[in-house]
């Protein structure tokens, strides 16, 4: 009471302004870019290569704000509507409008609705000192005490701050609706605008939210309608109605959405701005190819055969689906080129080597690496994978029981270019140095074996995914489509491939692989011109020789029948599974395969492994004790 005691004795004695001056006490006001600093979006954006934005998520819920706008960035109608609306004589006081101040006190004084004489000046001073609100100290007015120690920090400001630099902070720190604050979050949830975009009739709605973010519809268009006549425009009242009808919920929705899923993994604090090395002409692309096949649900990657840098990640075709580059499966026949290549690169096989690719039959059904490839004969790959697993070299660079779509287009662009692995990449900086796999040419003949696209359901009967490469990029892609999966994988993939030209394009061929001609004996294939790595060309190919030995029972093994079951008889087996093979005891044969059973005679017997020809691959003898 003393201190309201000194301040009415001196408004009586010297008069308000006077009064002010002279009980001013040191006002601590921040720096303007300090706090232009300190505003900090609730939202984080990923940006492409080019600083292109990708897409925003918000990371902060208990206010909604974006980037702080400069004042030379904002619609013009949205500061003559501000004004109009809030501090007509904004350009001619220093912070106290003592006009409206009287005019406020004549209103108080005599009329029921009580008016209020507040600048901007003093607004922006209750924004950047909390305890000049009338929250702050349980009022839902501000008190007279509020008031004066406002006007005190208002004028502090004013001789501190320009004109620009309050109007600019005020805009970008006042609430709007809602969680809303700010002019740029303002804009865009109530108007779908950046604030240089707004048109007087929507910055007449946003300046008469100032004055009640809360207010009702048929306030706000009482309020909007009667600001946007008097600065010129009464026919956009209409406008206001649509918008102020339309306003509830308010909800800030992100402004770029162009990669949701990838700014779920990549984006974790608010304000960050986070560059990658996508490129935003392929994710349009993509996302636009997609979308014209219409299936279900899909996703896709694409990577930069030059550098392996992300330049397209599409997790769905809505952010409300999960993210769909991140499935794995079992890598199946998708693994196939590179297990070629790495057999070509040891010089284990060629693409004309001739594989078992029946494995029920009694006689051998022999196909090359290349018919094998082209048939997807599941029993022909299967006999070489096995080979390979037994082979010693370096170990995959991926897991073959759990395969992701960026995995499969990184091992797409292995074979497409040096026969290099590179991790995918998508942020700058995050790129990790090739690490060899096979080499170039072998790379080259592995691809060269499969078809330009290639395709496997992931899902049966429901889902399947595709990859390919041409020139510049490799492409892998997942589709749920139904029982058509298969297909429209493949004719989608195709189809993006080809659109930067002829397509399959002829590769250019490594130094070190020849092409030769080739033919069978027997000629179980037409002859051909063929790839192969120098040193390795053939002109004719035969059957392999069979490698056998046996691996059960060891040799001079003593073998007690009493100690099997009743009926039960003694496995034979052999290194490997060939029906070529042919099982003899004591000379008799007794089975064929890679495994046989027998019930041999009390005695020492002789076990012999031969091929189909009858000449002997292995011989071993054992003693057998009698029941």
């Amino acid at each position: 009471m003393k201190r309201w005691a000194g301040h009415l004795s001196c408004i009586v004695v010297m008069g308000l302004a006077p009064c002010l001056s002279a009980q001013a006490e040191p006002q601590v006001v921040p720096a303007f870019a300090e706090v232009r600093t300190a505003h900090v979006s609730s939202t984080a954006r990923l940006v492409d290569r080019y600083g292109e934005p990708l897409a925003e998520r918000q990371l902060r819920f208990e206010d909604d704000r974006l980037d702080w706008v400069a004042l030379d960035a904002l619609s013009p109608a949205m500061v003559e509507a501000l004004l109009e609306a809030e501090d007509r004589r904004f350009y001619q006081h220093e912070g106290i409008d003592w006009r409206a101040v009287a005019a406020a006190a004549v209103q108080n004084l005599w009329f029921e609705h009580a008016r209020g004489a507040s600048t901007l000046s003093m607004q922006l001073a209750g924004l950047l000192d909390p305890a000049l609100q009338p929250a702050s100290r349980g009022h839902r007015r501000r008190t007279l005490e509020q008031k004066w120690d406002q006007a005190l920090a208002a004028q502090a400001l004013e001789a501190r701050w320009s004109k620009a630099q309050i109007l600019e902070a005020y805009l970008n720190l006042a609430p709007f609706r809602g969680r809303l604050r700010g002019i740029s979050a303002a804009a865009w949830a109530l108007a779908g605008k950046t604030p240089d975009a707004l048109e007087r009739p929507e910055a007449a709605v946003l300046a008469a939210l100032l004055r009640g973010p809360g207010a009702s519809p048929a306030v706000l268009i009482r309020r909007a309608c009667a600001l946007v006549a008097r600065i010129g425009s009464p026919a956009g009242c209409e406008q206001v109605k649509a918008m102020a009808a339309a306003m509830d919920p308010v909800l800030l929705t992100p402004r770029w959405t162009l990669a949701p899923h990838l700014a779920a993994r990549l984006l974790r604090e608010p304000g960050a701005n986070v560059a990658t090395l996508l490129d935003a002409r392929w994710q349009r692309r993509m996302q636009a190819a997609l979308q014209a096949a219409a299936p279900a649900r899909a996703a896709v990657v694409v990577i930069d055969n030059a550098t392996g840098a992300v330049l397209a990640d599409i997790g769905g075709l809505s952010a409300a689906h999960a993210d769909a580059t991140a499935f794995t499966y079992p890598a199946g026949s998708m693994l196939w080129p590179l297990q070629c290549a790495r057999a070509i690169d040891r010089r284990g096989v060629t693409a004309a080597s001739l594989l078992n690719g029946d494995g029920d039959g009694e006689a051998p059904q022999w196909l090359s690496l290349r018919r094998a490839a082209a048939e997807e004969n599941t029993r022909a790959m299967a006999e070489l994978i096995r080979h390979q697993a037994e082979a010693d070299g370096p170990a995959l660079p991926l897991s073959a029981q759990a395969l992701d779509l960026p995995r499969l287009a990184a091992l797409t662009r292995l074979l497409a270019t040096d026969g290099h692995w590179r991790a995918p990449a998508w942020l700058p900086g995050a790129e990790r140095a090739a690490t060899p796999v096979v080499s170039a040419g072998a790379a080259f003949i592995g691809r060269d074996l499969f078809d330009p696209v290639m395709a496997q359901m992931v899902t049966p009967g429901r889902a399947a995914w595709a990859t390919g490469a041409n020139a510049e990029v490799s492409i892998a892609v997942w589709m749920e489509t139904g029982p058509t999966a298969l297909i429209e994988v493949r004719a989608w993939l195709a189809d993006q491939l080809a659109a930067d030209g002829p397509w399959p394009a002829e590769r250019v061929v490594p130094a070190g692989v020849l092409r030769r001609p080739v033919r069978f004996d027997p000629p179980v294939e037409p002859a051909r011109d063929e790839w192969f790595l120098a040193g390795t060309a053939v002109p004719v190919v035969t059957p392999p020789q069979l490698s056998a030995r046996i691996a059960a029972p060891a040799a001079r093994a003593i073998i007690d029948l009493r100690a099997l079951p009743a009926g039960q008889g003694v496995l034979l087996r052999a290194s490997i599974d060939d029906p070529r093979l042919r099982w003899r005891l004591d000379g008799r044969e007794v089975g064929s395969g890679g495994t046989a059973v027998v019930i041999p005679q009390p005695g020492l017997r002789v076990i012999e492994l031969v091929d189909a020809r009858g000449e002997r691959l292995d011989r071993i003898s054992v003693a057998v004790r009698g029941r």
